[in-house]
């Protein structure tokens, strides 16, 4: 399998929470992040043992990119925080990166809340807050996803439970 954690909004899990909640993960292809990590985070601090994309959050102060274009397992990916140009607010907006950042599967994150779009060959992703939910029921959410599958999945943190969310087609 070749399954990316999709994570976002840690905001104030502590650096060891954050490394212990990823490492549960046995064989991850790949880690992504979508911002605002946690006070005081700089390029280096998370050791994992699989490749971490990360992007700036509006509560970030390291200097790591906005808005940041990668491919894993053929699967062209952007990931912004979403704050810049309100796009957490209006997701179907972010297609506009597109014209820059060509991709198959966009993750954003900002509004604490899980989001799920797919139109055709693109997936829109927001995996909620890992701390700080704010979906109703609350849940504390992050997403795998299966680039083998073109599955995605969303979990409550507390206890790996699979989590509803509802898909928005065009």
């Amino acid at each position: 399998m070749g399954q990316i954690l999709i994570i976002s909004d840690s905001h104030y899990m502590p650096k060891n929470k954050l490394l212990k909640f990823i490492n549960q993960f046995d064989s991850l292809k790949a880690v992504i992040h979508c911002g605002d990590i946690y006070i005081g985070y700089q390029p280096g601090d998370l050791s994992i043992n699989c490749p971490l994309y990360m992007c700036k959050g509006n509560n970030d102060f390291a200097d790591i990119p906005r808005i940041l274009h990668f491919e894993i397992d053929g699967k062209r990916f952007v990931i912004t925080h979403g704050n810049m140009y309100q796009y957490a607010y209006n997701p179907l907006a972010l297609k506009e990166l597109l014209e820059d950042y060509p991709a198959d599967i966009i993750c954003f994150g900002h509004t604490h809340i899980p989001f799920l779009y797919k139109e055709n060959d693109l997936m829109i992703i927001n995996p909620g807050s890992l701390s700080l939910g704010r979906s109703y029921p609350r849940h504390n959410t992050y997403a795998l996803y299966d680039t083998l599958t073109d599955e995605i999945h969303f979990f409550d943190i507390q206890d790996n439970q699979e989590v509803f969310i509802q898909i928005k087609r065009d």
